[in-house]
């Protein structure tokens, strides 16, 4: 904020800039409003910052690919309730796989071992 938008009238400009109420941005800044996800996502696109820069420095060894910041970008862009009917078929399907690679597992397990006795 003050880097980009220093002085008076800086919240102004960052809120138009972000295309967002003046009083909305100044109680995120101020701490009085919590960030989302979504909102995070939006002023980094906006401000034409690195994918997840507010979330703090990423680990050393991660650096999103192309197509990993594309998808990030497009879910930003989608309504909260987009993003969260995305989430949850997200959730659904992992959900399956794991009771699936389960079920596997233990009819793996179940088998009789393969010692080529006949």
């Amino acid at each position: 904020m003050t880097e980009r938008y220093p002085g008076r009238g800086g919240r102004s400009a960052l809120a138009a800039r972000l295309a967002r109420q003046p009083g909305y941005v100044s109680r995120c800044l101020n701490g009085s409003k919590r960030i989302g996800e979504a909102f995070a996502r939006h002023v980094e696109l906006h401000l034409q910052l690195p994918a997840f820069w507010l979330d703090g420095l990423p680990e050393p060894d991660h650096v999103l690919s192309a197509r990993q910041i594309e998808l990030l970008r497009g879910f930003a862009e989608l309504t909260v309730e987009q993003q969260d009917d995305i989430l949850r078929t997200l959730h659904d399907t992992a959900r399956r796989n794991r009771a699936v690679y389960e079920h596997l597992a233990r009819r793996r397990a179940a088998e009789p071992a393969a010692d080529g006795v006949a």
